[in-house]
This record gives C-alpha cells, structure tokens and sequence, in this order.
C-alpha cells in the first residue's frame, strides 16, 4: 500500500455489493488457507443493530480496499468480525482496526475482542502492533483452524462529570 495513498473508512451496507465481494474474498482466503469451509455465520442483520457497525476502507478512487464489523459481545464488550483487508492493500489493518476501535468507543463499549484463525496473520499482527493481549478462546465463537483470541480495554471515558460547587 502507498503511504501517501487517502484512505476513506465508513460505515456501509453489510448487503451491498462491495460489502458481500469482500466477505466472499475472505471467506475464499480462509477456505484456501486452512482447507475448511470458513462461511462466517453472522447474519446482516447483526451488524444493523444500534451497537453494530459495519466498515469499509476504499481509496481515492472508491475502490473498496477492506472491511471489518464490531457487533455487540456484552453490554461492555465488543467483538471485530469480518476484519479482512485485500492482499494488495496490506498495511490498511492497523488504520481499520483503530477505525473500528473508535467508533466502539463511541457505541460505549469499554472493551474489544478480536478472534484471528492462524490464516489471519495480518490480522494478528495488527492487534500485536495496537496493544492487544492474548486471551484464552471464547468457545462460543470459535473459528475454523487454531484460533488466537486478543482483548484490549477501550478507556471509555465517563461523560457524566460531577464538579463540586465553590463558594
């Protein structure tokens, strides 16, 4: 990826037809990678919810370079799905997932997970790079192959601030 290269990042349409190509394009990696069938079994309509997001990263020319969803795990907890970036665009996962953990902050979660198969290096790397930690797996939300589970605490910060009155 050019360093000098604009990147726009906002939410979209999980149905649209650049959403659904890039879902398919990652599923078809990891299918290549690990040998399984690697359907990503989230429905459109969780990713619509209120405390949902689904993202993509285009360049300058609107071309759609990545994508990647948080969608509710708890009421504090967040989950990333469907971070995938194109082969070409390597690089962007670090700036999407910063995207992504923004705009969890702004839905109010105060913490964010990210499941990785070991076909998802770059993925991998990305949370390495921005401060996350291994957890143990979530067995609710195992992926096909060995799956590397990261957290990182969001530092929502409260926005209910009590001063005491002066006299």
């Amino acid at each position: 990826m050019d360093d000098f290269e604009t990147i726009y990042i906002g939410s979209e349409d999980p149905d649209a037809l650049d959403a659904r190509m890039l879902c398919d394009e990652r599923q078809i990696y990891l299918a290549a990678m690990t040998g399984q069938n690697a359907q990503h079994g989230i429905a459109s309509g969780d990713l619509r919810g209120m405390r949902a997001r689904f993202v993509v990263a285009r360049n300058a020319m609107g071309e759609a370079m990545g994508c990647g969803a948080i969608r509710r795990h708890s009421y504090h907890v967040a989950e990333v799905r469907l971070f995938y970036v194109r082969p070409r665009y390597r690089g962007l996962e670090a700036s999407l997932l910063s995207y992504l953990e923004e705009q969890a902050r702004l839905l109010g979660y105060h913490m964010l997970r990210l499941s990785a198969t070991s076909a998802e290096r770059s993925a991998s790397r990305a949370c390495e790079a921005s401060g996350y930690r291994r957890v143990p797996a979530d067995p609710d939300s195992l992926q096909p192959g060995e799956t590397v589970c990261f957290e990182k605490p969001l530092g929502v910060a409260d926005t209910w601030t009590v001063t005491p009155a002066t006299k």
